[in-house]
């Protein structure tokens, strides 16, 4: 989805978001981080009562190197998707760029956003740094930012949707609620999936919303969308499903259904890279048993490292080189042409 152009006029609306109502919202969001973080680390400090350090140190010595391995390899792949969310963002809203440099940015926005969180700030105002440095102006860069979210919200309907249709049972263990409503809620979210491409494909129409004209993606379009999104989150979950030890009985749908409730959980209580709201989500719906505790929490150490650490460290590098090598042709004197 796409904003094709402004209008000038009509923007009356927008009058009406004050300042006051802003920090209203902000207190808000502010108040529901603050209290689903204190749930967290609450839920957190129950499981790991009888946890020491040296438990945990145990539990990540004896995680196999290959399976680390393995979820390094499928952290990649993600990053993969995420480079074709930016290159066909691009492509959409008419400025198209080499699948380097959609890498390249990609790569820098989605591995500082994964791990500092507020996802829709961070993440439009590194991409919006690296854009303008190639000519993109702020709506050029708010249409990719939209494209990247809506991309990334169906890849979420279509898993959570697909889960809940083929395995709710962790979901109805850990809530009480009965497989059938979960079921029923999995067919609901791709209800509303199949709605988008029916829109793409017979309502394919620009709409105005506040002054602005929007024109929807086709339902050839969303398809990929789908596809990238779903394959960016199926390889997030494999990585998770690989440092999970082996002992706890889990396939890789649990894991995924289980993976999709943590991040999607994550990213609304707003937490700097939904630290501890993902680990307590994760611990309340596998309900390890006493003595496979200091595991799971191990692997959750481990899988924080891989998509979190580990890509926000060279992100963070490759951001500071850019900058550099930016400030450094800045001061650098113009050789002038002889006159």
């Amino acid at each position: 989805m796409t904003s094709e152009r402004a209008q000038v006029g009509g923007r009356a609306g927008e009058q009406h978001a004050t300042p006051r109502s802003r920090r209203l919202h902000t207190a808000f969001n502010l108040a529901i981080g603050i209290a689903m973080l204190a749930l967290a680390l609450w839920v957190l400090r129950r499981w790991a009562a009888h946890v020491s350090l040296e438990d945990l140190w145990t539990e990540l010595s004896q995680i196999p190197a290959q399976n680390i391995l393995l979820a390094l390899v499928f952290t990649f792949a993600s990053f993969v998707a995420l480079f074709g969310y930016e290159y066909y963002a691009c492509q959409f809203i008419g400025r198209p760029i080499s699948w380097f440099r959609a890498g390249i940015i990609s790569f820098i926005t989605q591995s500082i956003t994964h791990a500092v969180g507020f996802a829709i700030v961070v993440g439009a105002t590194v991409r919006y740094k690296l854009y303008s440095a190639i000519g993109f102006n702020l709506f050029e860069v708010a249409k990719v930012q939209l494209f990247f979210v809506v991309t990334f919200g169906l890849g979420c309907l279509v898993l959570g949707g697909g889960t809940l249709l083929i395995e709710p049972y962790v979901l109805a263990r850990a809530t009480g609620i009965s497989e059938l409503w979960w079921r029923l809620a999995g067919s609901a979210l791709l209800a509303l999936v199949a709605g988008v491409l029916v829109w793409g494909a017979w309502f394919h129409r620009p709409i105005r919303v506040g002054g602005q004209v929007f024109v929807l993606p086709s339902a050839k379009i969303t398809l990929l969308q789908i596809l990238l999104g779903v394959a960016d989150l199926a390889c997030v979950a494999a990585a998770l499903h690989m440092l999970l030890p082996a002992s706890l009985g889990l396939d890789y749908f649990e894991t995924l259904g289980v993976f999709v409730a943590g991040i999607t959980l994550g990213l609304a209580s707003h937490v700097p890279g939904s630290l501890g709201v993902f680990e307590s989500t994760v611990l309340v719906l596998v309900n390890p048993a006493p003595d496979e505790t200091a595991a799971v929490i191990g692997a959750l150490i481990m899988f924080r490292a891989c998509y979190y650490m580990l890509p926000l460290a060279l992100g963070a590098a490759m951001l500071g080189i850019i900058e550099a090598r930016r400030l450094i042709a800045l001061r650098s004197p113009r050789i002038r042409a002889p006159s």
